[in-house]
């Protein structure tokens, strides 16, 4: 079992395919730093002045893509500690988007809808829950992963630096790049989790280009091999065989995520 195989596996359960058909329900929910919880095309702040278009301000992003057969699949969740911010721009003259934002991703969690929740977005109550007896990967430190990677792989400076879409690997790794001019890499991770349409997606082209420049592959490397790379680097990547082992209840709480953060941001400045 590689990490690789986990993200295939995760990534075959998760079913986003209402989200082809332009519904907006699919884009996923988030709990604002203003303490509201959003979904859908909710989660638009309808003050923002066009043609700008901007989510609420952000700690918690999740998503699930549920196979209506089942009323089982994979679900994500992104936590930002200090609020994460993401807007998008249409430039008339050009007739495209841009992707602008601000703040970090500080934790990924890669896991499975809980079963009290089967629609086609997290709901209130189970945002941050997954079902306690399913796998959950926790990568705690991922801004750090996607900073790095913005910068070796794209030349810019962070994961809110705008990359052109013109940049054939970046496109290869954004939902949707023919309707954008840039974007940064923080976004195309948000955004092609939550369309999930691309062969590639961009928090697995984080992690693979990050291990990769740490000397592991991340299709061959033993669980030990990944955590020995990453020592001291502020980034850790968990494997746990039941979410339940991990958070109590499958819930991911507030004091859980931050305290991960602060640790991925202690082990980096020591």
């Amino acid at each position: 079992m590689s990490l690789q195989s986990e993200i295939t596996t995760w990534r075959d359960a998760y079913d986003e395919t209402g989200i082809g058909t332009h519904n907006p329900a699919y884009i996923g929910s988030i709990l604002a730093v203003n303490g509201n919880y959003y979904t859908g095309n909710g989660i638009y702040d309808p003050s923002a002045a066009a043609p700008t278009y901007e989510i609420y301000d952000f700690n918690w992003y999740a998503g699930q893509g549920i196979d209506s057969n089942t009323s089982f699949g994979g679900k994500y969740l992104l936590y930002s500690e200090s609020g994460f911010s993401w807007d998008t721009t249409y430039n008339s003259a050009i007739g495209s988007y841009s992707f602008v934002t601000n703040g970090s991703l500080d934790n990924l969690y890669l896991g499975y809808n809980p079963t009290s929740d089967t629609g086609v977005a997290p709901a209130a109550s189970t945002l941050t829950t997954f079902d306690a007896y399913e796998p959950l990967l926790v990568v705690s430190g991922f801004d750090i992963a996607v900073d790095a990677v913005a910068s070796s792989v794209f030349g810019v400076a962070d994961g809110n630096s705008a990359i052109s879409v013109s940049n054939s690997t970046f496109s290869g790794i954004l939902a949707n790049a023919s309707l954008y001019d840039s974007a940064t890499l923080n976004s195309a991770v948000i955004y092609s989790l939550a369309f999930d349409n691309t062969d590639i997606s961009a928090f697995e082209f984080v992690l693979d280009n990050y291990l990769g420049s740490l000397g592991v592959d991340i299709d061959t490397a033993t669980w030990a091999q990944i955590d020995t790379a990453l020592a001291d680097t502020g980034v850790s990547i968990a494997y746990y065989d039941e979410a339940g082992d991990y958070a109590s209840g499958g819930v991911i709480t507030e004091a859980l995520a931050s305290a991960a953060a602060v640790e991925s941001d202690l082990l980096l400045a020591a």
